[in-house]
């Protein structure tokens, strides 16, 4: 009887590594899919909600939904969540409660293609931030591979067209769009510093908690007019809650505790190539040349920022073990 072969223990573990590196890009891709929607639907229900409710609303019930399957885990946790209470409340300020309300601000007074634009400046603003961090030095190629990333993104929005970069008139919406930049990069450098004894899932949720008492009371000091709930609303709302928000952000955190911050961050360029793909599909937008170039630029780009040591044992022992996820 033929014996199976056995592969040495360090094939094994590389592996294991690059099979736990899939699954992470495959995470981050399906995260800026749903957030590509969410840029989508943020556009279409800009005259018929405010984006303080249209945020609170979206978390509200993204927590009614989550909290029956994660509550009793969060339970189990109190002591973790209790003891972490300062990181998780700056994930819920930064990426739940001002990114999301900003966007949603930036999307009723600037175009799409002027926030796709900014927020590709998203990967550059985690690679600075980690720097001056000091969590890691970002490497000459992760440079490389931002800028390649970003110049795709622009092809992208521009359609191959740069007169169209040049003659983008700066709104109000725009600099709300830079600074929900800098929360993010703030929100995706937080994530990395998540314990390993602390679930992602049970972190989300404890962090959407003060997000939604946040938005709760600025809520309150705000006049706000009359939401009808129309089907079109209530559709949009329930996509942005389970898809933009629940599934993207564990998709997302997932990514992030896996291959870090700066390498993650580069997958915010394949935002503009969902969109695209889902202008053509939802609007019926015709597909060109100049964006399928850019689509692979930003593919190139990705690859380039991807590229790191065979070894699965690189990283200092720190690192790998903050990436363990639980």
């Amino acid at each position: 009887m033929a014996r199976t072969p056995v592969l040495p223990s360090s094939e094994r573990r590389s592996a294991r590594h690059v099979s736990r590196e899939a699954r992470a890009s495959f995470a981050l891709a399906g995260a800026a899919l749903f957030w590509s929607g969410n840029f989508i639907a943020g556009r279409a229900l800009r005259n018929d909600i405010d984006p303080i409710t249209l945020n609170l609303l979206r978390w509200a019930l993204c927590l009614a939904i989550f909290l029956p399957w994660v509550g009793p885990k969060a339970w189990r946790c109190r002591s973790i969540v209790v003891r972490e209470w300062r990181l998780l409340l700056g994930l819920g300020i930064t990426g739940i409660a001002a990114f999301q309300t900003l966007v949603y601000l930036a999307l009723a007074s600037t175009t799409a293609i002027n926030a796709l634009l900014i927020l590709s400046l998203a990967p550059a603003a985690i690679l600075i931030g980690a720097s001056l961090t000091g969590r890691r030095r970002p490497s000459r190629m992760q440079w490389a591979g931002t800028l390649v990333s970003l110049a795709g993104a622009c092809i992208l929005v521009a359609r191959g067209n740069p007169a169209l970069l040049l003659n983008l008139s700066p709104a109000r919406g725009d600099l709300w769009m830079i600074v929900a930049v800098v929360l993010w990069a703030a929100y995706s450098l937080l994530l990395r510093r998540r314990p390993a004894d602390l679930p992602q899932d049970v972190a989300l949720a404890a962090s959407i908690v003060p997000a939604v008492a946040l938005m709760l009371a600025l809520s309150a000091t705000v006049n706000h007019a009359p939401v009808l709930p129309t089907p079109p609303l209530v559709g949009a709302l329930i996509y942005v809650a389970i898809f933009a928000s629940l599934f993207a952000f564990l998709l997302w955190s997932y990514g992030v505790s896996t291959i870090g911050p700066e390498r993650a961050g580069q997958y915010v360029h394949l935002m503009p190539v969902f969109g695209t793909l889902l202008a053509i599909e939802v609007l019926g937008e015709r597909l060109a040349l100049a964006q399928v170039l850019g689509a692979l630029v930003v593919l190139a780009g990705i690859a380039l920022v991807q590229r790191r040591s065979a070894r699965p044992d690189a990283d200092p022992p720190e690192e790998r073990a903050t990436r363990r996820i639980i």
